[in-house]
């Protein structure tokens, strides 16, 4: 290891800027650190995973210091990478406060702005009409909408790849702002065939069945979560995805049961793929937030006031 990489391992800040890092690159490491797996954090980052490769091993190549080892779950960071993503982080938290600086400057607003969302057809219907808005009052601003777990949406937003954020989640995180925009509700669903074996089951019979949740972090998890805790109680995890419409999919086909949104429920239940279990729901809101870092940028601010503005006609 190189004497020099060590001290810019203690200072990655004043490495980075001095030596102009590719952003790119520093996003795709914080990905890989948030994810802990290549493959995830370069779809999530829509490029391949040998580009996503490349973009880690410049960075050792560059820090001297190994960032990532392998094991049974993908790549797990070193002391070194998780400090150095820290510093990352910085960087790229201190590159969108200048971005959002020079957009003031500039007068007249245009630029790219990202949004993040979860799949939720209301909320579609409310961002088709947010683009039209933009559209008509800031011609000069391009739109990207991306799709992703409400979990892959906050970590967006942390890693600045996405400005705007639509999220499931009783609350927002720390270190963001914005407002809930509606409610959501999750009912228990399971096999249609399950339907006479759910008759008088109590929260242990429930808990000792398949069940299929989302990751850890996410609304699905802190809903059954919560529910379960108070009785001393947890699930048996039989399988984990990554978005809701996987999971409607594994209960459909038998798998086992998990917390699906009311509506969509409505649907299989009239179609015979599932049953539900009465009296078992929950309520969560549905967030939109924003870095408290990017409010004061002018293009967030613009979209922030479309939305205000589409929801009063």
């Amino acid at each position: 290891m190189r004497p020099m990489a060590i001290w810019n391992a203690c200072d990655p800040i004043r490495e980075c800027l001095s030596a102009m890092l590719d952003l790119t690159h520093l996003r795709t490491f914080v990905a890989v650190v948030q994810e802990g797996h290549l493959t995830r954090a370069a779809e999530r980052l829509h490029m391949s995973q040998p580009a996503a490769s490349h973009h880690i091993r410049a960075l050792e190549d560059h820090f001297g210091v190994a960032l990532f080892i392998r094991n049974a779950r993908g790549l797990e960071p070193t002391a070194a990478g998780l400090r150095l993503a820290q510093g990352a982080n910085r960087v790229l938290s201190s590159t969108m406060e200048l971005d959002g600086l020079a957009r003031e400057l500039q007068g007249s607003l245009s630029g790219r702005l990202v949004i993040g969302t979860v799949d939720e057809p209301n909320l579609f219907r409310r961002l088709a009409a947010l683009v039209q808005w933009v559209r008509q009052h800031h011609p000069l601003v391009e739109l990207c909408i991306e799709g992703r777990n409400s979990r892959a949406v906050t970590q967006g937003l942390h890693a600045g790849e996405i400005d705007v954020g639509f999220f499931v989640g009783a609350a927002l995180p720390q270190g963001m702002d914005g407002f809930q925009v509606g409610a959501l509700e999750f009912v228990l669903a399971a096999p249609s065939h399950w339907r006479e074996q759910l008759r008088g089951a109590d929260w242990s019979d429930l808990a000792a069945l398949p069940w299929i949740v989302l990751s850890a972090g996410t609304a699905h998890a802190d809903i059954v979560e919560g529910l379960f805790r108070p009785h001393g109680l947890k699930v048996n995890v039989a399988l984990e995805v990554s978005n809701e419409a996987l999971l409607r999919a594994m209960i459909r086909g038998g798998v086992g049961m998990g917390f699906v949104r009311d509506g969509s429920a409505r649907e299989d239940v009239e179609n015979g793929l599932l049953c539900t279990v009465a009296d078992i729901s929950s309520t969560t809101g549905l967030q939109c937030g924003v870095l408290r870092i990017r409010q004061s940028d002018p293009i967030v601010q613009m979209l922030l006031t479309g939305l205000h503005s589409i929801q009063e006609t």
